[in-house]
């Protein structure tokens, strides 16, 4: 059985959180742990990428058809999994403003639920990694800065999955110093 995790953040990202991110994507391949993200530019593409250089099993989510330039073994396009109304409810719930989503910000919503639950939905993640400017690991935290990220975070705080914000300093040490023992 896997063991997930869902390696997320925001699309800009410092690079030395970005070469962090992918050395942590690789190590928790060649740990056995499957990464579950979105393709988005930034955190996503480094977790992304060292899930693929660690020869690891993904399952990446994408909003729609062609999203990022993605296909192939691993990745699912979000709106076409059977379960999508299923998923389209639980987005409702977390989301402060969901039914005011244009369609596409609402596929991009909706795609963040399958990140935390899995394409059962049925699933969840075992923790949470992402980098976010607002360093935020709740609901209440929740601001505009922490962008699609925090649909994630909701839904995962919600459920009790430990949160790790690459943001926050003692998190980041926390990665760095087992970064330096899985090699």
């Amino acid at each position: 059985m896997d063991t997930f995790y869902t390696g997320i953040g925001s699309r800009k990202i410092p690079q030395d959180i970005a070469d962090i991110i992918e050395e942590l994507g690789y190590c928790l391949a060649g740990k056995g742990f499957s990464l579950r993200s979105g393709a988005s530019l930034g955190a996503d593409t480094a977790f992304e990428l060292g899930a693929i250089r660690g020869k690891g099993r993904f399952e990446i989510y994408l909003p729609w058809e062609g999203f990022g330039k993605r296909k192939g073994k691993g990745y699912y396009n979000a709106e076409k999994m059977v379960n999508y109304s299923r998923a389209c409810k639980i987005a409702l719930k977390y989301h402060p403003d969901f039914s005011n989503l244009s369609i596409n910000a609402k596929k991009l919503i909706v795609r963040d639920t399958y990140q935390v639950l899995g394409y059962d939905l049925n699933t969840p993640s075992n923790f949470i990694i992402c980098w976010t400017s607002d360093a935020c690991i709740s609901s209440e935290q929740r601001t505009e800065k922490t962008g699609g990220t925090g649909q994630a975070i909701s839904i995962a705080a919600d459920l009790g999955i430990p949160i790790y914000n690459l943001r926050i300093q003692s998190h980041r040490e926390k990665v760095v110093d087992w970064l330096s023992t899985c090699k």
